[in-house]
């Protein structure tokens, strides 16, 4: 009998803020100490399961997406949980409530959340101390977003300057190009804004791999399109963030939040997700993909793997089926040695961030893919 699943019931009767900061605080107490929790729960390393990619090494291609851990407080004991890696954040340059509550709304009926959090964090800041004082046992990304009522030159300017001074602490960067929750961040995704970020990232020389996060809205042409633009300027991409209201994922929701704005996570965005990596893994064969939206069982990290994913991020199904779910993926995984089918010589090379610097465009010298600057409006109050 699964103890999670048989208490979700009362867990669910709690505002989901309300229960993530008492998980959050739980998680806390092991940060330091995340052997306590692996032998808590009986995790594993499993030797089969390794994986190099853009140089990284992942004890597991399975790991936990941005938005958990905000505050970079407890990727420790998430890596102890059996995450393969944990990206935190989003942080922004300055520290922000984000929008008011209540944000996050359960739809229970269909496996999946409903979040207008705006881009919550300590900032930049009060983040790098976090990891300063507690030295990672876990591979570590670091979402980096703009800030709140910036303009796209702003937004490129703000966000370089923040992977300046918090990228050593991380073993790769992503870019959230994509949240639909603060007004302005999607147009990051149009290729002559995506193209100054990654040229003016390009010329920090920084050694991490840099990790593009695109939203569930965004089509297969467009980010092809774009992905050829940027001519190999991104190490990888993160498919996908939350799904912006409205959007056709919607359209078959049965839960009585379905009418709720913000970013759309969990099972209704797998099929769309899996789709882009699909597509993106049979144009770009050798561009790392993190599959990340409706990973609830480990035959949904399977699928993703062999859809041509190097790496799955667990988010909203970590939330439903509990804390042994990382190890319940990489038990099967393992077991299967889903990995052996898999060829991971053509992601594994680091990235060649040259010394030569590369020449900066201004933002509106070039074409646009023409995406909803206000994809799921902002929330903020102004």
């Amino acid at each position: 009998m699964d103890l999670y699943k048989a208490v979700r019931p009362l867990i669910f009767k709690v505002d989901p803020e309300v229960d993530h900061h008492l998980v959050a605080n739980g998680l806390k107490m092991f940060n330091r100490t995340p052997q306590v929790l692996q032998m808590m729960f009986q995790t594993k390393k499993y030797a089969n399961l390794k994986v190099t990619v853009k140089g990284v090494d992942f004890d597991s291609p399975i790991g936990i997406a941005a938005g958990f851990d905000k505050k970079a407080e407890f990727y420790n004991s998430l890596g102890a949980l059996g995450a393969g890696f944990v990206e935190i954040g989003s942080v922004t340059r300055e520290n922000q409530p984000g929008n008011p509550k209540k944000r996050i709304f359960r739809l229970t009926q269909d496996q999946a959340i409903i979040n207008r959090m705006g881009l919550n964090n300590l900032g930049i800041e009060e983040t790098r101390k976090h990891l300063a004082n507690t030295p990672k046992h876990v591979a570590l990304g670091i979402s980096v977003a703009p800030g709140h009522g910036l303009s796209s030159e702003e937004m490129v300017d703000e966000m370089v300057n923040d992977i300046k001074e918090i990228h050593s602490f991380a073993d790769y960067i992503a870019l959230n190009q994509s949240c639909p929750n603060q007004k302005g961040v999607t147009t990051l995704q149009e290729i002559p804004v995506a193209k100054r970020l990654l040229q003016k990232i390009h010329n920090l020389h920084i050694k991490e791999p840099v990790f593009c996060k695109f939203g569930n809205d965004i089509t297969a042409e467009q980010l092809i399109e774009l992905i050829n633009e940027t001519k190999g300027l991104m190490d990888g991409v993160i498919l996908t963030n939350t799904a912006s209201n409205p959007s056709k994922v919607y359209n078959n929701l049965k839960s009585i939040n379905r009418n709720e704005g913000g970013g759309l996570s969990g099972k209704p965005i797998f099929l769309k997700s899996l789709s882009l990596t699909k597509a993106i893994h049979q144009a770009f064969p050798e561009l790392p993909i993190m599959f990340s939206g409706g990973i609830f069982t480990p035959e949904d990290a399977q699928t993703a793997l062999e859809a041509g994913a190097s790496l799955v991020q667990v988010y909203t199904g970590f939330i439903y089926n509990g804390p042994t779910l990382l190890e319940k993926i990489n038990r099967y995984l393992s077991v299967n040695e889903v990995l052996r089918k898999l060829d991971y010589t053509s992601v594994a090379k680091s990235p060649d961030h040259s010394q030569q610097d590369v020449e900066v465009i201004d933002i509106n010298e070039d074409k646009k893919i023409e995406l909803d600057a206000n994809s799921g409006a902002s929330f903020h109050e102004e």
